[in-house]
């Protein structure tokens, strides 16, 4: 395997962890995505490479063998050497485990609660609020939530989780999940999205009840509240911020267009190694597979 085959990961990986270092407020329109692309493309992209290496390397002591007839030759140039392939069947053996983590306790939050329930309260001090992404789509509260929130902050938070299962915003936080557990530098974009998907939901809520301060409320009161992976919830993303933009429409700093175009154009570019690397990884495969000895 040569440096030809890893360097658009590597290129890719780059690119994105390298928009980890940057806040980019970006709207959510914008940000959902961009970000959700970028993220998606540097661990599909490291995927590929482990894959590569491992399949290179379990299947080339084979290729004199008379059960692989099918796959029986790997050039010079696509062999792998042992460490590298050691070192890349045990990277996807943790990336592996790390994802089934992310989808056990996704499966774990969908299956606390009835499949066809709508609302389910759950008797608890903590202030719990998050959309569950059932069936018929469920909305968990907790009983000390409910007992802090005026009647009208309650309607704020329903209306809140409503908007996540509408806008499927529990679908980009599971790939922001499982593209962390791949690659944990992309942690910050991955809480930058789940920023987004808040302030999504905010303005819905904020437009369902006719009154930001209402929801700004009910936002404040589960300030201390629990996350749950892979599942969206009212106290997600900057608190603080959510709040002031809310309260202070006019304050909140957005990224302005040139930047949003840099994010973009960032996003872009580790999609072209990409699929360079696509490129590369159906070579080896026509290697592996259709060459003769």
């Amino acid at each position: 395997m040569t440096a030809q085959f890893v360097l658009p990961t590597l290129v890719a990986v780059a690119l994105v962890c390298s928009m980890s270092l940057i806040d980019w407020r970006l709207h959510p329109r914008v940000a959902l995505p961009v970000l959700s692309a970028a993220m998606f493309i540097a661990a599909a992209g490291l995927l590929v490479v482990l894959a590569g290496a491992a399949t290179g390397f379990v299947l080339g002591p084979a290729r004199s063998s008379s059960l692989l007839e099918w796959c029986r030759a790997i050039p010079l140039h696509h062999q792998v050497h042992p460490a590298a392939g050691v070192a890349a069947l045990s990277a996807l053996a943790v990336v592996g485990w790390r994802g089934a983590a992310v989808l056990r306790a996704r499966r774990h939050a969908i299956g606390s609660v009835d499949a066809d329930s709508r609302i389910s309260v759950i008797d608890s001090d903590d202030p719990v609020a998050h959309a569950i992404p059932t069936r018929t789509g469920c909305v968990v509260v907790s009983t000390g939530l409910l007992s802090a929130l005026a009647p009208a902050e309650r309607r704020a938070v329903f209306a809140h989780e409503r908007a996540h299962l509408h806008l499927g915003h529990h679908r980009y936080i599971l790939l922001a999940e499982l593209c962390v557990a791949a690659v944990p530098l992309m942690r910050p974009l991955a809480d930058q999205l789940r920023h987004a998907t808040e302030r999504a939901a905010d303005e819905t809520a904020a437009a369902h009840v006719d009154d930001r301060t209402t929801v700004a409320r009910a936002i404040g009161a589960v300030v201390l509240g629990p996350e749950m992976t892979g599942v969206p919830g009212l106290g997600g993303g900057s608190i603080p911020r959510r709040v002031e933009a809310l309260l202070w429409p006019e304050r909140e700093k957005l990224a302005s267009r040139h930047v949003s175009a840099l994010a973009v154009g960032i996003a872009l570019t580790a999609g072209v190694a990409f699929g360079v690397q696509i490129h590369h990884f159906g070579e080896l495969l026509d290697h592996l597979c259709n060459s003769t000895t």
